[in-house]
């Protein structure tokens, strides 16, 4: 009795090393473009090179007005967290940036 269950049990394992039939295709997609542009100011190429890929000016320039040690923390967090792939170098122009933008009057955003 014993040997009849094994049988089964062992096809079904053998089927599960069967290549997965997959097949992917290429895709893009169109953002829309964003019509604000980041203002002047110390590190905005920084920010530029770094940041923009996955963030709009929108996105940035909307953000909460915080400290230079929490903008280091928001930083660090993209990196470990979500992988992106900031330089180390770069942290500090864009931490200063980020202070210098959000100290900026409304208007000159």
């Amino acid at each position: 009795m014993m040997r009849r269950a094994i049988l089964p049990a062992l096809l079904l394992l053998a089927a599960c090393d069967s290549p997965a039939k997959v097949a992917f295709q290429d895709a893009s997609i169109a953002l829309p473009d964003d019509p604000v542009d980041l203002p002047e100011g110390p590190g905005r190429d920084a920010v530029l090179e770094n940041c923009t890929a996955c963030h709009s000016p929108s996105t940035m320039l909307q953000q909460p007005k915080v400290s230079a040690e929490k903008w280091e923390s928001i930083v660090g967090k993209m990196k470990k967290l979500y992988k992106a792939p900031v330089d180390d170098a770069a942290v500090p122009a864009i931490v200063g940036y980020m202070v210098h933008v959000q100290s900026l009057p409304e208007s000159e955003h």
